[in-house]
């Protein structure tokens, strides 16, 4: 009996032995660990929910997860092919923020090397660790933190006015918010002159666009050691997401060595971000890839949680029209058409709301990219094993009722007091106690902070003084399936006021 012959016998068998081995493997991958012991795990299934249908972000919260995590104020959840701890209670985010070192952070370079969104981000500033990060922060916090002005985004909000008055509503607004918070970017922190409407503004936006549809998709960010297999989808991914990091490189490096070569720098750029970027490199500081890295990462940090917090500012005001009315008072008695940073910090109304805004809808709802270096008692009991993987959910943070009260779920910029002196107190305590951590905490606490709330400040200050708006009612009131959290697609009706 030759070998072909024995082959229709055994494929059965053969095949029965193949189904046999994956299915124990994804057993025992979708098994719950025992370790952590004292907190419960999210079934598996509840973070694939977004493969198989379409669903909003926090309706699977809602549903799945706040019971568990405001009783035990951590869970086991499944994410990126692995089981990870998620943390919820202030108590331990204290923890957390204060212990670095002992939970560390580590990007997707690390917890799921080969994946497109790895390759993507590679190794910056918010993921690194240690004496890189110290490099990187050295390299870029003074640009993000000194010394620049309010006028770009002023003259970008008065063109997204322009834009919101001549387009007819009801109008998506996602588009034209995205292009403007590029604009502010660009011109800000790179001192690049181009604005929203500009052909470099639009292409960046499309090429942006086409990446996050590629990069986010819930398949692969479940199980992103698919990206490995060599899919061609995905290498198609991978190429796009390249192309977008070369096209960013390029514009900034290219504008950099031309004020280099007309020796006009003055001391304002040497507090520019994209100079000290070039610069470092340059000098041999930071590798090509490092600089990759984190001009990718600083437009995509620095742009798209700007962009879905105004998105999601914008929505909570059309939702809250007495809120809107009192809003625009407080503007109008303000001097002036474009209030200076001292000015917008000294309207207590304003500020609340935007803190309001943040605290129900934080850009990035969950985050997980801390590695527990040692084992660790989280808490009083819990404890987590050397190499596993946490990280916090901010949704769930900044909405805890035994935090903020039985009204921790509705809109009331009020519970930030009612002068600008109670609600920057009131601020910096709920920070200090980790209750509300959008901006997360401690030495790692965002160092965009500053520009994404004067962004928000400006954006409303202008467009609340000339308008009002309202949700379009055709439009499906829901948030994204996954990744971060906005309204999905918003329509707003906007009128022009003329008092």
């Amino acid at each position: 009996m030759d070998l072909l012959s024995l082959i229709p016998a055994v494929l059965p068998q053969a095949i029965l032995v193949v189904v046999g081995v994956v299915c124990l493997l994804l057993y025992l991958l979708l098994q719950p660990p025992k370790e952590p012991r004292h907190i419960p795990a999210v079934p598996f299934w509840v973070s694939l929910l977004p493969l198989i249908k379409d669903v909003d972000q926090q309706v699977i919260y809602n549903t799945y997860i706040r019971d568990l995590l405001l009783e035990h104020g951590a869970i086991k959840i499944f994410f990126g092919s692995q089981w990870n701890v998620l943390v919820q209670r202030s108590t331990f985010l204290s923890q957390v923020f204060k212990h670095e070192d002992l939970y560390q952070k580590s990007g997707n370079q690390k917890k799921i090397p080969g994946s497109v969104l790895a390759s993507f981000l590679g190794d910056n500033i918010i993921s690194s660790h240690g004496g890189v990060w110290k490099l990187y922060q050295d390299i870029m916090k003074p640009g993000l933190q000194e010394g620049w002005s309010l006028s770009p985004i002023y003259e970008s909000a008065s063109m997204l006015l322009e834009h919101f008055k001549q387009t007819p509503s009801p109008l998506p607004v996602q588009e034209p918010l995205q292009r403007y918070t590029i604009a502010n970017l660009v011109r800000v922190l790179m001192h690049l002159n181009i604005d929203m409407n500009h052909k470099e503004t639009i292409q960046l936006s499309q090429m942006q666009s086409k990446v996050k549809a590629q990069i986010f998709r819930p398949l692969f960010m479940s199980f992103p050691f698919l990206d490995t297999w060599g899919l061609r989808s995905r290498e198609a991914a991978r190429r796009d997401a390249a192309q977008f990091t070369d096209h960013l490189v390029c514009m900034l490096a290219g504008a950099w060595f031309e004020k280099s070569d007309e020796h006009h720098q003055d001391d304002s750029q040497h507090n520019n971000i994209g100079h000290r970027l070039v610069s470092a490199w340059e000098e041999g500081r930071i590798s090509h890839q490092q600089l990759r890295d984190n001009v990718t990462v600083l437009f995509v940090a620095g742009q798209e949680n700007p962009q879905l917090a105004i998105l999601s500012t914008l929505y909570l005001i059309a939702k809250n029209p007495t809120v809107q009315e009192r809003l625009h008072s407080e503007i109008m008695n303000t001097t002036g058409n474009r209030p200076n940073e001292e000015q917008l910090r000294n309207m207590p109304y304003l500020t609340a709301c935007v803190y309001e805004s943040l605290r129900l809808l934080p850009p990035i709802g969950q985050l997980i990219n801390r590695l527990a270096t040692t084992p660790l008692v989280l808490g009083e009991d819990t404890v987590v094993p050397q190499g596993m993987y946490l990280g916090y959910n901010s949704y769930a943070t900044n909405r805890d009722p035994s935090v903020w009260g039985p009204d921790a779920e509705e809109f009331l910029p009020d519970r930030w007091g009612e002068t600008a002196s109670d609600v920057q107190k009131s601020y910096r305590r709920r920070r200090a106690q980790a209750e509300f951590i959008t901006f997360h905490g401690g030495r790692r606490a965002c160092l965009g902070e500053r520009f994404a709330l004067l962004q928000l400040k400006v954006t409303l200050s202008t467009l609340v003084r000339h308008l009002r708006w309202e949700l379009d009612p055709s439009w499906p009131d829901r948030m994204t399936p996954a990744g971060p959290l906005a309204p999905r697609g918003l329509r707003l009706k906007f009128e022009q006021r003329y008092t």
